[in-house]
């Protein structure tokens, strides 16, 4: 059955949109399935009552039933105060207002009395001949239309895949181009970002002379004069700026902090997030208004061609999860639209490019807009563009929208260890492409998660007995060996089902990983006590939320005392210190008294720590300096004297380093500095497309 963009399985109870699965618990498709067998009908709230709970049902009926119309119109991207497709009727109940195909025959209208046989015969006679003509009339018109317009459209394909770039950078969006040139954003471990631009035909890269510390291109304007730059000002924050293409000073738009932005198709204004919310700014940073609020972050904000729709992306940072909003550009309207990222229109408005992750990958896919006729609307589903050993992301459309320029990656990480005897950077356990490389006590076993898929493994040391233990779909992250190298706790998730991550309990000789918490709260950074008795944790990317710890002994959790506000816990070897990160910036070390139950701040702004193993030092990421992006030097604080040492600089690493939330730092069994050297292959590509 369908209605707009939905198909709906009743048997296997499955809701799809352009043939995707939309997540819609029991209760409210219950419902849904109810007005699909009625439609245009008011169905009552005592229908659902006795469809969806019994008599003998204790319910709270009121809460429960708007409970569920309300996730079922969230499933839509319906709204109660403008519905699209079910329309509320005080007291009574609820129906569904648009047309449904393959919908339940209606009941039948009560027959017209049946006339005489000599009426029939005189009426077959007068109306014999012009039968015939309406019939033949009608099949001619119905030719017609099916040549012209019924015959099913094909789809957009690849024709090829050409590589732009070849210079071994890492590259990142969002590219912007004026015809002639690609605009994009690159990262070097020496200089941070850079703006960067290369021919549409491919050649050489060449870096754009910008001076700020850590510029990233956003968009270029209209006639191509200007780009719209974000300068990372440290602590999580960017300021927004417009550039001038042939050089020249910036001008910052205003007091501006956000984390994306466009121009608007007026060119006279800016559209920006920051926080949950969206706004419009004029150039100059006048007039700030905001236009709508969204669950998580927006980003990727585009227009389309006729300037009537506003589409971008909301990333939930707490599951992993990223869907496709639309909403007019005033802001009005807004719904759901796809379980996707990162969309792009076409120039004359007949498709809608997007990336859909699956298993870790990135891939395009296309999604026709136009509708001649509403009856054709269940034959508009998305079309996969790009398939491959390759991550597709970050679309371009070409000027003349012959190809699409992509950003595509093969991403891979290499152990590296530093030697601080020959001050070299050598490979670790054969450089395999791993992070979270952590050690038994006896310092015989390691254990650690492949990159980018997170499977964990353990082997010895030496790389022998090596074990997988998770499989897909789990990913994992961040394993930790108990004190008698019995089990490992470690972080995992099902990303593509968009189930944020847990604490995990494994054999360390393999069997079923077993989840210690029912919760939905996020669980990430689990550590062990050194008795083995307990486990600590945090929270990922929320604010104000404290560590917590879990005894094994009786699966009770409580808060350790005054850690609101704190994550990335890490328990000492000799049990008495439990060091910590604020969540907020400045990203302050904090220590953590076992004996008098009390926090100490650090004066040391870091990130990834690790103990010593003789917990008389914290190595860390230095993050000293607010405008240094990515945290390029390996410290270690010393506890008794609170003294801060250089151990090294990762400029000299030669490429990133890299890890699946921020950049992976660990410890060897004696205390050498293990890093995932980014070894990725990241190039610019133009695919020429065919559309139909």
């Amino acid at each position: 059955m369908q209605f707009g963009a939905f198909e709906v399985d009743l048997q296997s109870g499955e809701l799809r949109k352009f043939g995707l699965k939309i997540k819609l618990q029991d209760q409210p498709f219950q419902i849904l399935a109810l007005l699909l067998e009625h439609p245009g009908q008011v169905i009552s709230r005592e229908e659902i009552r006795q469809r969806l709970w019994p008599a003998d049902t204790f319910v709270d009926f009121d809460h429960g039933l708007n409970s569920a119309v309300k996730k079922l119109r969230q499933a839509l991207g319906d709204d109660s105060d403008n519905p699209r497709f079910v329309e509320t009727l005080p007291r009574r109940g609820y129906r569904l207002i648009v047309p449904v195909a393959g919908a339940f025959p209606a009941p039948r209208e009560q027959a017209e009395a049946a006339p005489s046989p000599e009426s029939k015969i005189a009426g077959r006679r007068r109306y014999f001949g012009l039968g015939i003509l309406a019939v033949l009339t009608v099949t001619l018109l119905a030719l017609a239309s099916w040549r012209g317009v019924s015959r099913a459209p094909d789809t957009p394909k690849v024709l090829r895949y050409t590589a732009l770039t070849n210079d071994d950078h890492a590259k990142a969006g969002p590219m912007a181009t004026d015809g002639s040139r690609i605009y994009f954003n690159e990262l070097s471990p020496e200089k941070g970002h850079l703006i960067a631009q290369v021919p549409i035909t491919g050649g050489e890269v060449v870096p754009l002379s910008v001076p700020l510390k850590q510029p990233q291109v956003l968009d270029l304007s209209r006639d191509g004069t200007r780009l719209l730059v974000a300068n990372e000002e440290g602590n999580g924050s960017s300021s927004l700026w417009m550039q001038p293409v042939a050089g020249g000073s910036p001008r910052r738009v205003g007091s501006v902090f956000m984390h994306d932005a466009r121009f608007r198709p007026d060119g006279a204004s800016i559209i920006y997030g920051a926080e949950h919310d969206v706004y419009s700014v004029n150039l100059d940073g006048s007039d700030p208004r905001k236009l709508l609020t969204v669950d998580s972050i927006p980003f990727s904000f585009q227009f389309s061609p006729d300037g009537r729709l506003l589409r971008f992306t909301q990333f939930n940072y707490r599951v992993d999860t990223m869907e496709i909003m639309e909403a007019a550009t005033d802001g009005t309207g807004l719904h759901k639209m796809l379980p996707a990222c990162c969309g792009k229109w076409t120039s004359d408005g007949k498709f809608f490019i997007f990336q859909i992750r699956h298993e870790g990958r990135l891939n395009l896919w296309a999604l026709p807009e136009a509708r001649r006729l509403r009856w054709r609307e269940r034959a508009l589903k998305p079309t996969q563009l790009t398939e491959g050993p390759l991550s597709f992301e970050e679309a371009l459309l070409s000027k003349d929208g012959k190809q699409i320029f992509v950003i595509g990656k093969s991403r891979r990480a290499e152990v590296t260890r530093y030697d601080s005897h020959t001050g070299q950077f050598v490979p670790y356990l054969a450089g395999i492409s791993a992070e979270g490389l952590a050690f038994s006590r006896d310092g015989e076993w390691v254990t650690y998660t492949s990159y980018p898929d997170g499977t964990l493994w353990r082997s010895k040391v030496d790389g022998s007995e090596r074990r997988q233990l998770t499989f897909p779909p789990l990913r994992a992250l961040l394993p930790r060996w108990s004190p008698d190298g019995r089990q490992i706790a470690f972080n995992a998730t099902l990303p593509d089902a968009g189930v944020t991550w847990n604490v995990y309990l494994i054999p360390s000789e393999g069997g079923a990983p077993q989840r210690i918490l029912p919760s939905k709260q996020s669980q990430i950074d689990v550590n062990w006590s050194p008795d083995g008795s307990s486990l600590i944790f945090g929270t990922q990317s929320v604010s104000n939320m404290p560590i917590y710890s879990f005894d094994l002994r009786s699966s009770r959790v409580s808060a350790l005392p005054g850690s609101d506000g704190l994550f990335s816990p890490r328990w000492s070897p000799d049990g008495k210190y439990i060091a910590a990160i604020s969540s907020q910036a400045p990203r302050i070390l904090m220590l953590f008294d076992c004996s008098t139950q009390r926090w100490t701040e650090l004066n040391a702004k870091g990130g990834s720590m690790s103990w010593s193993r003789d917990a008389r030092y914290i190595y860390f990421q230095d993050w000293s300096d607010p405008a240094q992006l990515l945290g390029n030097r390996i410290v270690r604080l010393r506890l008794d004297s609170r003294k801060i040492e250089n151990i090294v600089d990762l400029k000299s690493l030669g490429r990133l380093s890299t890890g699946t939330n921020m950049e992976w730092f660990g410890l060897a069994p004696d205390d050498s500095p293990l890093f995932a050297r980014d070894i990725s292959n990241t190039e610019i590509y133009a695919l020429d497309i065919q559309w139909p």
